[in-house]
């Protein structure tokens, strides 16, 4: 039997990929105009942004009179709301409206997480960027602020004063965040000295597999963008207080079937939850998982939303710590760094679908771990123009 699946995609190859591979599904993609070619040969329906949910009802019931739909999946933070409506104009199981908003709209993510219970830094939603300085003042200066919606750091600023405030709007720094059109989050910013993010599958509502990881340098701080994380012994201190919020957050979602990417600061005063969303993490997280546990996470992802089923098994790599961290694409790096101790794949941009390299390696501890990341970016600081 032959089952339909509405994605809502940009240019996220790995679940095209893990898609075709199933004989039985039939795909319809809604997706951005720049993305069209990007699925070629499968039917598609345009939409400007994936925030404007008239334009989303529309393109969805276009794609929805050739044929039935049986699952609609979102494969970008940003398509997730989009992809709620859809399930719930078209009758289609799945992660509702208000779930989407949880993992999504990061003023009601906190409001949800908050009302369970769980730890969040101090927060307030504003109309505009020029309301910043009052929710600021009732918070305490200095803050982080952001846009409701939105994935990674795009678009998020540190403000340490009223001052520091003036003088980037005055400057044009905050013209990004002002461009979204959407609600602003004031969030107080915490002394953080680590921050790691908690990777997992849910099927039936149980936690089937999930594991913490933790950056090297915050994503805030990530020199030029360039990420990279290592795993956390699952037995570890601060392993087991992250897998413990991990479970807090999946029952504070309500979430039964999907995948889940939770950031998780470390603090003087404990640990905090930054943002949770119901995506597969990205950049190197996937490709490290598979090397770490064998599971392909958006085939994972997939067979949760798809309602496949199946147990799925952590499976530690035996005495070495997997990491991962991303380079500029740089002349004669990605040979230099394959004879660095510990680095067993080096990908090409066009092999991970980023701009930069991608390195994978093993250490035998966290210290061991940084010190290889730290090597690695020397290397590709030698080689700057």
């Amino acid at each position: 039997m032959t089952r339909h699946v509405l994605l809502l995609n940009s240019d996220k190859p790995e679940v095209l990929r893990a898609l075709t591979r199933r004989s039985d599904v039939r795909v319809r993609v809604l997706t951005r105009e720049r993305y069209v070619s990007f699925h070629e040969g499968l039917e598609t329906a345009v939409v400007e942004n994936f925030e404007d949910l008239t334009q989303v009802g529309t393109a969805a019931y276009e794609l929805a009179a050739s044929g039935p739909v049986d699952h609609v999946v979102a494969a970008t933070e940003k398509s997730i709301v989009a992809a709620s409506l859809i399930r719930s104009l078209l009758g289609v199981p799945g992660l509702s409206f208000d779930q989407a908003l949880w993992t999504s709209h990061k003023r009601a993510m906190k409001d949800r997480l908050r009302t369970a219970g769980l730890p969040t830094a101090d927060f307030s939603q504003v109309a505009t960027v020029a309301d910043i300085p009052s929710a600021a003042e009732r918070i305490g200066w200095p803050v982080v602020v952001k846009p409701v919606f939105g994935s990674g750091s795009r678009s998020t600023h540190r403000l340490s004063s009223s001052r520091n405030f003036a003088v980037k709007l005055r400057s044009g720094a905050l013209d990004d965040l002002a461009a979204r059109g959407v609600p602003v989050l004031v969030e107080e910013q915490l002394r953080v000295l680590d921050e790691y993010h908690c990777d997992g599958l849910v099927h039936g509502g149980e936690i089937v597999s999930a594991a913490v990881s933790r950056y090297f340098d915050p994503p805030l701080d990530a020199p030029g963008n360039l990420q990279g994380s290592h795993l956390v012994a699952s037995g570890s201190t601060a392993s087991q207080r992250i897998l413990e919020l991990h479970r807090k957050v999946v029952r504070a979602l309500r979430l039964r079937d999907g995948i889940t990417h939770l950031e998780v600061f470390a603090t003087p005063d404990g640990h905090v939850i930054g943002e949770v969303t119901t995506r597969p993490a990205g950049l190197g997280v996937p490709r490290m998982w598979e090397h770490a546990f064998g599971l392909n996470l958006w085939e994972g992802f997939l067979g949760a939303v798809l309602g496949e089923g199946g147990g799925i098994f952590n499976r530690p790599h035996p005495g070495r710590l997997l990491a991962w961290t991303h380079l500029p694409d740089r002349f004669g790096l990605a040979e230099e760094v394959t004879e660095t101790p510990g680095v067993f794949e080096v990908l090409s941009p066009a092999e991970n679908g980023s701009p930069n390299i991608e390195v994978h390696f093993t250490a035998s501890d966290a210290s061991i771990a940084d010190e290889v990341n730290t090597a690695l970016h020397s290397l590709a600081d030698a080689k700057a123009p």
